[in-house]
């Protein structure tokens, strides 16, 4: 199946999920029924606004007083049935049946199969999940993922059930699904992680494909190319190390030590880049050890010994072998050779003709089911120990306007991606998107009110944006000033603080379309990103993160120490 039908089956409704039944007057079937399910099953009923998805309307008084009580995280609402055309409800603050592009109706499917222990159906879906989420474009799969990521937030909390004997059969057993939720999601979010460092980041290799390959496979020929390659770069890093100590050995009894100043040059650049490949490797190969093999054995010994210390001797060896050398083409030519010795685990899969995008692809639906195995048969006294890595921690999505969810659709002008802000002198702030999270992405805090004129609009405009950003920097975007007065801007103000970064921006004289994903703390915020699998943070984004995230803690230490002492004041008083 191509990926433009995996988009329309995920993005749509799918085979199972049958279209929502249209009345007569054009009004969705099942409306009612969704409203008093949700109200029945949340614990703040009186806070519900439901605004439907192609409702064009004002708010009532009622409903107006209702979202001064709804904060602005996004959160999600799932059926044991079909209802109103859906089976997952996104809850943001301006309505509790906010539309939604992204199909996750087969996340709810999958926690119903695997709740109800139909082991057959929870694998079908969970493969199903798996590989749309693997064939999406990236800024569906994006919007998808910070769509969940709001609902696991503080392990679920974000997440309501229908009270029914198939998914929640009281309150008291929400909880334990909340926490079971997380732990099905971990099984989804772990395998894109793993699929983004080897594909996506391409950081593939001979051992870490062979793995991949024979891990589940009755067949292990492939290992012999695996150990083809690791004796290949043993024996090749072998004779340069024997060529320096034979070198080493006749310099001792030579009156003359055989140093060419001629090549110290050259030598350097070898060693620096050397060193430079070696640190990149190094760090490669710890990934591999957390993310792909999670434990010793064959494979991870020979991708530690060729990508870690291998590339360490290259880089010494290496640097006295050039600087020895008297014939400066025997120098160029040893360089190169130096150099590729390190790429040979890298340039045998594509040399032996293996698909990497299958291989991994298929040993992560294999690897999906056996987590699966895992979680399924865990009782709910023992949920709690299990661990969900980054799944559960602090991060939301927010629609600090009201607009639907869906990735980018440049034919309808829809952008989903990081939008760096900057203060150009003279022309004033300037909001452009980027493809990567950089660190005039990250916003500190984030002020906004809304406009006048229209109270009663369900589709609020911002009229006056401040936002912090990483470095202290505020900029501030305000509408004009309305010559009629009819339009002016509201004098409350909503405030964000943490870490954020804005995912959709699009502004006329309002601010007409805004969303913003983040957390109230750096850490969790860098962590959620990696673990999601979102946008490439840069260097320089994750230094300035770590930055704030320390100036937070010695704050906090500070504050703490500030209190202790005042209370051992107050006891020796």
């Amino acid at each position: 199946m191509s990926s433009g039908s995996f988009r329309n089956i995920f993005v749509g409704y799918s085979d199972n999920t049958p279209p929502p039944e249209i009345n007569r007057n054009g009004s969705v079937s099942g409306l009612s029924e969704l409203e008093e399910i949700m109200r029945n099953a949340i614990d703040n009923p009186d806070t519900c606004v439901f605004l439907h998805p192609g409702q064009r309307r004002d708010y009532t008084r009622d409903e107006l007083i209702a979202l001064r009580k709804r904060d602005f995280e996004t959160r999600l609402f799932l059926t044991s049935t079909q209802c109103a055309g859906d089976t997952v409800f996104l809850r943001t603050h301006h309505t509790d049946n906010a539309g939604h592009e992204s199909h996750l109706n087969y996340v709810r499917d999958y926690l119903k199969a695997a709740h109800a222990t139909r082991i057959t159906c929870a694998k079908s879906n969970l493969t199903t999940l798996l590989t749309m989420c693997f064939e999406l474009a990236p800024s569906d799969y994006y919007t998808f993922a910070i769509s969940l990521a709001s609902g696991l937030s503080n392990y679920g909390q974000n997440t309501d059930f229908e009270i029914n004997t198939s998914m929640a059969p009281s309150q008291a057993d929400v909880p334990d699904l909340r926490y079971k939720f997380c732990q099905l999601m971990d099984v989804i979010f772990s395998k894109m992680a793993t699929k983004k460092f080897l594909l996506d980041d391409k950081r593939s290799n001979i051992y870490r494909l062979v793995y991949c390959k024979t891990q589940y496979s009755r067949s292990s020929s492939s290992i012999y190319s695996a150990i083809f390659s690791f004796t290949l770069q043993l024996c090749l890093t072998a004779y340069i190390g024997l060529q320096q100590n034979t070198q080493d050995a006749e310099d001792e009894g030579s009156p003359k030590s055989k140093c060419n100043l001629s090549m110290l040059a050259l030598a350097i650049f070898t060693f620096t880049y050397s060193f430079m490949v070696a640190m990149s490797t190094i760090s490669e190969a710890l990934s591999a050890y957390k993310i792909l093999f999670k434990g010793v054995g064959a494979l991870m010994i020979m991708d530690f010994i060729a990508n870690i210390v291998l590339p360490l001797l290259l880089a010494c060896y290496g640097f006295f072998l050039i600087l020895s050398e008297e014939n400066f083409i025997n120098a160029v030519l040893n360089t190169t050779a130096l150099i590729s010795i390190s790429e040979i685990d890298d340039q045998l899969p594509q040399i032996l003709g293996y698909s990497e995008d299958d291989i991994i692809r298929n040993f992560l639906i294999n690897e999906s089911m056996t987590d699966y195995d895992a979680v399924k048969d865990v009782q709910v006294k023992d949920l709690a120990r299990l661990d969900v890595g980054a799944c559960g921690l602090p991060f939301g999505d927010f629609y600090i306007t009201n607009m639907q969810e869906r990735g980018m659709i440049a034919q309808r002008g829809h952008a989903f991606q990081p939008y760096q802000v900057t203060q150009i002198e003279g022309k004033g702030v300037q909001v452009d998107p980027s493809t990567t999270v950089t660190p005039d992405c990250l916003l500190r805090k984030i002020e906004w009110k809304y406009t006048t004129g229209f109270p009663k609009s369900s589709l609020p405009r911002v009229g006056c944006l401040t936002l912090t950003k990483a470095n202290g920097q505020k900029v501030s975007i305000t509408r004009k000033r309305d010559p009629t007065g009819v339009i002016g801007i509201s004098p409350l103000v909503n405030t964000l603080e943490g870490l954020f970064i804005m995912t959709t921006f699009q502004m006329s004289e309002d601010i007409i379309k805004l969303r913003v994903c983040g957390s109230a703390d750096e850490r969790n915020f860098m962590k959620a990103f990696d673990y999601y699998s979102l946008w490439h943070v840069t260097l320089e984004a994750r230094r300035d993160i770590n930055l704030l995230a320390r100036r937070r803690e010695e704050d906090l230490r500070r504050g703490e120490e500030n209190v202790r002492r005042g209370e051992e004041n107050l006891h020796e008083e």
